[in-house]
């Protein structure tokens, strides 16, 4: 009766150890996915101001003391509109110095020229000397070269007296404005900064990424800072110069369709998609970890003993993990299920999504 519970024992004793033997050996219920090769987009959120295509300053040749302001910050002008004027008095004495200054040239030429004529009539019938003719076509000539010079000291009057009044040169906006009536300013010293009414473009400070560098004649989506339509235009300019702050400036130039929509000065914002390099990309289900490491369960092709390995995380995404090392394209890996892996663990591969 003794033996015969000792038997018993034993047997339960087998059974309660070979039970673990035998659920190991059951293969356990995974669900797999293949890694692939993707090229992920990043993007790039960015802020700028609205700038004219084309801004320039437009001040007085010559200076002077300013007599009248006519525009304003914001004004439209069209050509030929005035912008400023300068005292003219000292330039219209000037000029009505050289009109005299031409006006006696003018005489002094005809009478040269009456001069010259007598003594080659006189030489014809003569009565006359070739030296007296060819004193005559010296003095002819003289008067002539000084009536020229004279034409031009007053077309260089006039044309100062012109340039007191300060003129748009082709449609624009005034963006500035820098001097006042009665305030003396110098030869090209700016009185107001114009903006071509052409176009308009966006410009971006944007932390620097070298992956900006493909960006040049991507699409950026920009929108108002306060709110309005977006408009979706290609960069048209990336400097490669990064500023002391650690920012490049990006440009993106808007047609003149969409400019209307658009105010110089006006703060904005930007969205910048770029593809990125490929990356081997599996989903984030898939990720656990072993011995402080970043890894996944691979599932090697034809076996079905999954194994741990190591991976090295580039980015995440909102489904994806990004795996700069470790991994191959088309390695299978577990996605649910790892929680019950260990290396050399038995698998089968669960139909449907992993």
């Amino acid at each position: 009766m003794a033996m015969t519970a000792r038997i018993r024992g034993l047997l339960l004793l087998g059974l309660v150890a070979a039970g673990p033997v035998a659920a190991q050996d059951v293969p356990l219920p995974v669900h797999v996915a293949t890694a692939t090769l993707q090229a992920p987009q990043r993007v790039f959120q960015l802020t700028g101001t609205i700038e004219a295509l084309d801004q320039y300053p437009a001040g007085f040749r010559d200076g002077g003391r300013v007599i009248s302001v006519a525009v304003d910050v914001g004004d439209v002008l069209r050509a030929g509109d005035e912008i400023a004027r300068v005292d003219a008095a000292r330039r219209e004495a000037s000029l009505q110095a050289a009109q005299a200054a031409l006006d006696a040239n003018r005489a002094a030429l005809a009478q040269a020229e009456q001069a010259r004529s007598r003594a080659k009539g006189l030489l014809e019938r003569g009565s006359g000397t070739q030296a007296a003719l060819d004193q005559a076509t010296e003095a002819f000539l003289t008067a002539r070269a000084a009536c020229a010079q004279a034409r031009a000291q007053l077309a260089t009057a006039r044309r100062a007296v012109e340039d007191t009044r300060l003129t748009a040169d082709r449609d624009a906006i005034v963006i500035t404005r820098s001097a006042e009536t009665g305030q003396v300013v110098g030869a090209g010293q700016p009185i107001v900064t114009l903006a071509s009414l052409e176009g308009r473009e966006a410009v971006f400070l944007t932390p620097d990424d070298p992956r900006l560098k493909e960006a040049l004649g991507s699409e950026v989506t920009i929108r108002p800072l306060g709110g309005g339509e977006r408009t979706t235009v290609p960069v048209s300019e990336v400097s490669p110069v990064v500023s002391g702050t650690g920012t490049v400036t990006a440009k993106a130039r808007i047609p003149a369709a969409a400019a209307q929509g658009f105010t110089i000065g006006e703060p904005v914002l930007g969205e910048l998609r770029l593809d990125d390099t490929p990356v081997i990309s599996v989903p984030w289900t898939a990720l656990t970890a072993s011995a402080g490491q970043s890894a996944v369960w691979v599932l090697p092709e034809g076996r079905d003993r999954v194994r741990l390995v190591p991976v090295e995380i580039s980015a995440f995404s909102r489904d994806l993990v990004e795996i700069r090392s470790g991994l191959a394209e088309g390695d299978r890996v577990v996605t649910e299920g790892s929680h019950l892996l260990y290396p050399g663990r038995s698998v089968t591969v669960k139909e449907g999504r992993g």
